[in-house]
């Protein structure tokens, strides 16, 4: 639907042209089935936004490669990056990934998706379509206009005054699980102190933590 979306507009944009490009319905045929599966993954925003630099960019309709740059140039526009550059951010940050500067929130939340432990043991030919699959997701999550935190590094008023990193490794320890499966469910130390919303996520965490196993309880 998206590649017959895309065909329609340059149709219109380049008109003649782009009718000398397709001279038949069996070439656009075969060109509809190798747009279809370079694009796969790409949702509409990211495409609306390329097409539109087609307008400003290239006289004739442009190439598959030549659209693939321009998206890549409309995930600056977002403020994010591509994702092949994403995973190798992920990759170089995937020791001690809670103090790092991240470029974006996107990278973190799908490396955390895939597992630490993971980006850190096995090969890129097992992580990096994980990685990709997961970052897709959240990009679409950001262009919808959410708004991600990254979890940070913070003292936690409780009987022993653990930091999240430690109170993370100390449920992870206890639950024999990756301290990847944890630190998501601290997302509600991010929202504000004796808020609504912090208390609704702080429950979802601790219910989660109590299937899980867990007997102790969160700090509020």
């Amino acid at each position: 639907m998206l590649v017959n979306m895309l065909f329609a507009r340059f149709k219109a944009i380049y008109t003649h042209k782009f009718a000398s490009a397709y001279s038949n319905p069996d070439e656009v045929k075969l060109a509809k089935r190798e747009w279809a599966i370079a694009l796969k993954g790409f949702q509409e925003p990211l495409l609306a936004y390329a097409v539109e630099r087609t307008k400003e960019v290239y006289d004739w309709p442009p190439t598959i490669s030549e659209f693939l740059r321009l998206i890549h140039t409309a995930y600056k526009a977002y403020g994010l990056l591509d994702p092949r550059t994403a995973y190798f951010e992920a990759c170089s940050c995937r020791s001690d990934p809670l103090v790092y500067k991240w470029s974006h929130p996107a990278v973190f939340f799908a490396a955390s998706q895939v597992g630490w432990y993971k980006l850190k043991s096995e090969e890129e030919r097992v992580t990096w379509p994980l990685y990709e699959e997961n970052y897709l997701k959240i990009v679409d999550r950001v262009i919808a206009g959410e708004r991600l935190v990254i979890p940070k590094v913070i003292m936690i008023e409780d009987q022993q005054t653990l930091s999240v990193n430690d109170l993370t490794r100390q449920i992870a320890e206890e639950l024999a699980i990756s301290e990847d499966e944890i630190v998501p469910l601290f997302y509600y130390t991010q929202k504000t102190q004796g808020s609504g919303i912090r208390q609704r996520y702080r429950e979802l965490s601790q219910n989660k933590l109590v299937e899980m196993g867990y007997k102790g309880e969160l700090p509020k």
